[in-house]
């Protein structure tokens, strides 16, 4: 039997698919301090009103939900969906770019809550520390195809696969790249 994926894995996994290896062997530290950096600390703190679910009390809004999709084997807990307007928002605390995992990360849960049988017409990020808001469109064919793609890597990922360039960019702000060989390879410089 096939294990299911979080959710959260797919947007780490098109950042870096390393970082989910240091991710899981961090995952039931002790201190998370020892690999949380300032983004990570500041973007839990701003979601702590979807996880205590404090966010609102009005009925329409639903946070912090558990959902799973059976169809794709994926589990996670959603940010916020208003069920009078059907939409479904994901919150990070700063967007620069909508990049693919933000978007695949909302198509996950938008699946998952239609298998649940929530209704969902609308997508959307929300930059907390800027107040901005992103509609994404609901996934079209070529944008499922992509979706299910990069599942399917994350499923036949190995750590031992040679394909892996490393990107300066990304290397230099991921929190593990001192644990890294492929981030090494980027350069010891004063960005790193």
């Amino acid at each position: 039997m096939e294990s299911y994926l979080m959710i959260t894995v797919i947007n780490d996994f098109i950042f870096c698919p390393r970082s989910i290896f240091f991710s899981g062997v961090y995952h039931n530290s002790v201190n998370d301090k020892l690999f949380q950096q300032t983004p990570q600390i500041v973007g839990l703190a701003n979601h702590k009103t979807i996880d205590q679910k404090t966010y609102s009390s009005k009925r329409s809004i639903v946070t912090g939900l558990t959902v799973y999709s059976q169809k794709y084997n994926l589990l996670g807990v959603i940010d916020i969906l208003d069920c009078e307007t059907k939409t479904l928002t994901e919150r990070k605390y700063s967007i620069t770019a909508v990049y693919d995992g933000f978007r695949y990360q909302l198509y996950a849960q938008y699946f998952a809550l239609c298998e649940m049988g929530f209704l969902v017409d609308h997508l959307r990020l929300y930059s907390v520390k800027d107040n901005k808001v992103y509609p994404v469109n609901l996934p079209s064919k070529q944008e499922i195809a992509a979706f299910e793609n990069t599942l399917s890597q994350i499923r036949n990922f190995s750590m031992l696969d040679p394909f892996l360039e490393p990107n300066p960019n990304k290397c230099r702000h991921c929190i593990y790249r001192t644990l890294c060989d492929v981030a090494m390879v980027c350069g010891e410089d004063e960005n790193i």
